[in-house]
């Protein structure tokens, strides 16, 4: 029986999750001093799984690592869908809907691919 989770391992997700903020906090930033083609280069920039992946390589292995980047190229697709549709969107309706329609599309790409791709038992 497991013990739960120890004070280190809140510790590792208290340091990610700081690690998550910060680059948040630059993005937001570097937009308010309108380099928005920065900005936008550096969403894409794949930090956040940069940590993630070395994490999950470090704590579960190769085999699960494999698992995690082969979704990842997977998502890439529902990814356009989300830019395609805000892109398409911006300007001609409100954010809010802009936004919320993108992430309609790549929830429902994201869980085709999820039902497609997941191992069967």
């Amino acid at each position: 029986m497991s013990a739960g989770p120890t004070v280190s391992g809140y510790l590792d997700i208290l340091v990610k999750s700081l690690l998550g903020g910060l680059l948040i906090a630059v993005l937001l930033t570097l937009a308010r001093l309108r380099y928005y083609i920065v900005t936008g280069l550096l969403v894409s920039i794949p930090a956040v799984s940069l940590y993630t992946w070395w994490w999950i390589g470090r704590e579960h292995g190769a085999d699960s690592l494999r698992v995690s980047v082969r979704a990842a190229m997977w998502s890439a697709i529902p990814w356009v869908a989300y830019l395609a549709v805000v892109y398409l969107l911006a300007g001609r309706a409100p954010l809010w809907l802009a936004l919320a329609l993108g992430v309609l599309a790549w929830l429902i790409i994201a869980a085709i691919f999820a039902l497609v791709l997941q191992p069967r038992p």
